[in-house]
């Protein structure tokens, strides 16, 4: 599993990270992509689902969720946005502007598809 730090970083120079993250993990990663799959299917498309999280740390943990387009004749088209599931709470961020993303990235992926 891959955890990222989201910090700020100094163009040149010196970068101190010490890295100290208490966190209490109520959602696991397998139960973060499952989540976003139910939802992808329910609210966008049959052919979209959760691949595999990243867990995110930033003032709060959450899993990132790749969103990917499967089409019938190649499988995996690519990943046309993400979804974050909070590690504790299980709230998923489905803003209405992610969700248009996520959309119109899919519209277009599979518009260059052959």
């Amino acid at each position: 599993m891959t955890i990222l730090v989201e910090t700020n970083v100094p163009d040149t120079g010196r970068l101190a990270l010490h890295v100290h993250a208490d966190m209490q993990i109520n959602v696991s990663a397998t139960e973060a992509q499952q989540r976003v799959t139910r939802f992808v299917h329910a609210q966008l498309s049959s052919q979209m689902h959760g691949a595999l999280p990243q867990l995110i740390h930033k003032e709060r943990a959450y899993w990132q969720v790749p969103v990917q387009l499967t089409l019938p004749s190649i499988g995996d088209a690519g990943t046309v946005g993400t979804l974050t599931v909070d590690v504790e709470t299980g709230e998923m961020n489905t803003a209405p502007a992610v969700l248009a993303d996520i959309e119109k990235n899919a519209e277009q992926l599979a518009a260059r598809q052959p």
